[in-house]
């Protein structure tokens, strides 16, 4: 059984974002999901595309990018089922 203090307890600690970026003050509950975010602060942009030399800060986001060049649309509607790249496109529709 739950009691109320142990879901306060639960709801402070899912809801903490001790991980501070000293750039822009934004804060984050997981130290690698603010390394991630230290990036968008440098020019530096290591991960390049080898279809269009685009280059990116973020190996996550160059992934991303590569379905544009596979043509790749794992998202699909349920209800019309057009297909899109990327989840966020699916949600948006």
């Amino acid at each position: 059984m739950i009691t109320t203090t142990t879901t306060t307890t639960h709801d402070n600690t899912a809801e903490s974002k001790p991980y501070s970026c000293p750039e822009c003050h934004q804060t984050f509950s997981r130290p690698h999901n603010l390394k991630s975010h230290l990036t968008t602060h440098s020019a530096e942009r290591p991960y390049r595309c080898d279809v269009c030399n685009h280059h990116f800060r973020r190996h996550h986001d160059l992934k991303r990018h590569q379905k544009l060049h596979t043509g790749e649309r794992p998202y699909v509607c349920k209800n019309c089922f057009r297909s899109f790249a990327r989840l966020d496109a699916l949600n948006r529709h």
